[in-house]
């Protein structure tokens, strides 16, 4: 299904450098993979209803605390500030 030639085309649009001992490998691995994929395509989901969320359970919230100057917050919590500002070396000539 997955040959050595298909894995040698995808390994050079990929750039990635694959030697001939792992070519088979990685067919077989390939070819596994996608008669996995065919099973599970074959399972009839038509019955089954979707699940959009997860069960119903909400996480505890808080109440919101305005902060009224939260600007300035940062700034003074950095080394060097002159209230308004952040104080950095200079950086260009």
């Amino acid at each position: 299904m997955f040959d050595k030639k298909k894995i040698k085309d995808v390994a050079q649009l990929a750039m990635i450098a694959v030697d001939d001992n792992d070519l088979s490998y990685f067919s077989s691995e390939i070819s596994e993979f996608l008669k996995t994929i065919e099973q599970m395509d074959a399972i009839n989901l038509s019955e089954i209803n979707p699940l959009y969320h997860a069960p119903d359970m909400s996480l505890k919230g808080r109440e919101d605390e305005v902060d009224i100057d939260a600007k300035n917050d940062g700034i003074n919590c950095s080394p060097n500030h002159n209230g308004k500002y952040f104080i950095v070396p200079k950086v260009i000539d």
